[in-house]
């Protein structure tokens, strides 16, 4: 088999800096600030060759793929099945409520409280009177389905999320609760934001798959950024370059960061202000100067 395809390449030891220089801190990948990991240098070539950056270069960060997920593909998976558990069981209680003739039934925010409290099924259960078994039993797999989807979305790690997420996900004949869920991330990474950028892999070592994320532009100093391999534990030095992204997909990751801050809307107040200005001063009237 050839070798695994990669976005980026190694960079002479020395050469000088360029955008698109793939760089790690000093704690790596392994770190615990997932901000804090890893970088890519997004200072255009003209500004670092004609020296107009004053000794500071911008990157955006570099997550793990893992840390990408954790923060924000099952924690939106995990709101999304709550949200949908909870209609489910507000329709529920809603029928019971109907073959019971218990009129005015209880709001969808009062089905939800009951949801989220610790006796909530007995409040449930005293609200509607007597219900048979198979009823509690749904009621009750849906308030613990809820504390799932909520551990989910408290815990920090991929680890800890995919495993709550898992028993909230219905095993098939076909497939089991763990394939269901992967394959809901799996078809949430097939459609990107356009925010975020895939590398597959940053090196030889890290190839586990990463994202930068193009909306946080952070800055560090050209001194903190080493080039070499002798010089990559000085004293001023905080992380290390590791390799470059080739092209085309420097030239397309800074075209994405370029749409992200090209398509940011202004508040609709700003708009109507602006509107009611123009209205206003439409009329010929009496000439204001500046003072």
């Amino acid at each position: 088999m050839g070798e695994a395809f990669r976005e980026s390449a190694p960079v002479a030891d020395g050469a000088s800096i360029r955008q698109g220089d793939i760089f790690v801190f000093r704690d790596g990948p392994a770190g615990d600030d997932m901000w804090q990991k890893a970088g890519i240098i997004v200072t255009a070539d003209c500004d670092i060759a004609n020296d107009k950056h004053g000794g500071i270069l911008s990157y955006v960060p570099i997550l793990s793929l893992r840390d990408y997920l954790a923060w924000r593909v099952l924690p939106r998976i995990a709101d999304d099945r709550r949200r949908r558990i909870l209609r489910d069981m507000s329709d529920t209680v809603g029928r019971l409520e109907a073959d019971r003739g218990i009129k005015p039934g209880l709001s969808a925010r009062a089905v939800e409280v009951c949801a989220n409290v610790e006796n909530g099924l007995t409040d449930l259960c005293a609200h509607l009177g007597e219900v048979a078994s198979k009823d509690t039993d749904v009621l009750a797999a849906m308030i613990d389905d809820i504390a799932q989807c909520g551990r989910a979305l408290r815990s920090p790690t991929y680890g800890e999320q995919f495993a709550a997420l898992t028993s909230v996900f219905r095993p098939t004949k076909k497939k089991s609760a763990e394939e269901l869920l992967l394959g809901e991330i799996r078809s949430r990474l097939k459609n990107l934001p356009g925010d975020v950028f895939f590398i597959s892999s940053l090196d030889h070592e890290h190839t586990e798959g990463f994202i930068a994320y193009l909306r946080l532009i952070r800055e560090t100093s050209l001194r903190s950024l080493s080039t070499s391999y002798y010089d990559k534990d000085g004293r001023n030095v905080v992380a290390h370059r590791t390799s470059r992204l080739l092209a085309p997909y420097v030239y397309r990751l800074t075209q994405q960061m370029a749409d992200v801050f090209a398509s940011i809307g202004l508040p609709e107040e700003y708009e109507a202000a602006r509107d009611s200005i123009f209205d206003s001063h439409l009329t010929p009237g009496p000439t204001w100067e500046m003072p």
